[in-house]
């Protein structure tokens, strides 16, 4: 049996794009992941996704979607309205079966490592409780594999979240989809999207006040990058889970940015799983060490104002000059920056994930 911790939680990611080339040298052993690693962890080929529907365990069968999103550069530009060049990125929706007029809807974003089979569980779990589920590949369209090595070189964090706002936008968009019932989850690098998607100063500002989402469950999120208000869009409900023993993300960051969120008032609960590494969400995956990851858990946290822009640590004070380059320069000199994780899951942590999203979903959306 678990053992939880309820607390109020709101956060969001790390710094933006940056030049992570010349980082790669400065961090000791850059490269790839290797084979052997890679190889023990299951994964969802993204050409297939793109081209193939999938048939969930409970018999559902994915439509081939595409989703229009864009590529904004960092959070300040894409709050300011420059949401940088367009793409269309691949998905499925799995629509549960019997379902009577608009339904609820969740989308589904995956982390570093892409597609796995734990989302396609996820969603036929979501699927047979009536809720349709949209998976989402953020990747394929862009010519990436992974980000497990290369956080951020290959694509923004503010794309991620862009990917997630879209997303809803192509939801609503649909006559099966109730609008007005929108969920979203995700792990790792997807529960930071999900988790910025779900903030007041970016959903507010691509979607407009209050026409957010409405239930996010973020898996095992980096906090590392806050704003300082810790608003939600309004309406939206937040639910975290973490593992104590996660060693790619620090989990102690988020339960600081909960209590900010408490004192704000905000609606969001952060589960603490005892003993849990990170992605204890994958049933298929033992825990499993990738040597190459970049993890920074010891990494100062960097705090925005509304507009997305940076305070300066050492004087506290806003400064439009800080770039998503200089805080990666910053943690490289610092030795923030450090390889090898540990990933995947252990006894029943992973049907317990599951059981606690759906739980979550049933009680906001349905």
């Amino acid at each position: 049996m678990k053992v939880s911790v309820h607390i109020i939680l709101s956060v969001v990611f790390f710094i933006g794009v940056v030049n992570f080339a010349g980082a790669q040298n400065a961090i000791p052993n850059a490269g790839k992941a290797t084979a052997s690693a890679a190889a023990q962890i299951s994964h969802v080929d993204s050409a297939q996704f793109a081209k193939e529907s999938f048939v969930l365990s409970n018999g559902i069968k994915g439509l081939l979607v595409t989703i229009p999103t864009r590529n904004p550069v960092d959070y300040a530009p894409l709050i300011a309205g420059d949401v940088g060049k367009p793409v269309s990125i691949t998905g499925q929706l799995f629509l549960p079966a019997h379902s009577n007029g608009r339904v609820p809807a969740v989308i589904e974003n995956p982390g570093s490592g892409n597609l796995g089979p734990h989302h396609l569980a996820h969603a036929a779990a979501l699927t047979s409780v009536g809720i349709a589920v949209l998976v989402i590949d953020p990747f394929f369209a862009r010519s990436i594999d992974n980000t497990m090595v290369d956080q951020f070189g290959q694509i923004t964090w503010a794309s991620s979240a862009y990917d997630v706002l879209a997303a809803i936008q192509f939801l609503r968009a649909r006559p099966d989809i109730d609008g007005q019932r929108i969920g979203a989850t995700g792990g790792s690098r997807g529960g930071t999207a999900v988790l910025m998607a779900a903030t007041a100063p970016l959903s507010d500002a691509v979607l407009g006040a209050g026409k957010g989402l409405r239930a996010v469950v973020a898996g095992y999120p980096w906090c590392g990058t806050q704003f300082q208000s810790a608003k939600l869009t309004k309406g939206v409900a937040l639910l975290t889970l973490s593992g104590d023993k996660d060693d790619w993300v620090s989990f102690l960051q988020c339960q600081d940015a909960t209590h900010a969120m408490q004192v704000a008032g905000q609606n969001a609960v952060i589960k603490l799983f005892p003993g849990a590494r990170h992605a204890f969400d994958r049933a298929d995956t033992p825990p499993t060490a990738i040597p190459q990851a970049v993890t920074s858990t010891i990494y100062p946290t960097v705090y925005m104002d509304n507009k997305g822009i940076y305070y300066n640590m050492r004087t506290g004070a806003l400064d439009p000059t800080l770039t998503p380059q200089y805080f990666l320069d910053y943690s490289i000199k610092g030795g923030f920056l450090h390889r090898g994780v540990t990933v995947g899951s252990e006894g029943t942590q992973a049907g317990e994930f599951e059981q606690e999203m759906v739980d979550f979903f049933k009680e906001h959306l349905l």
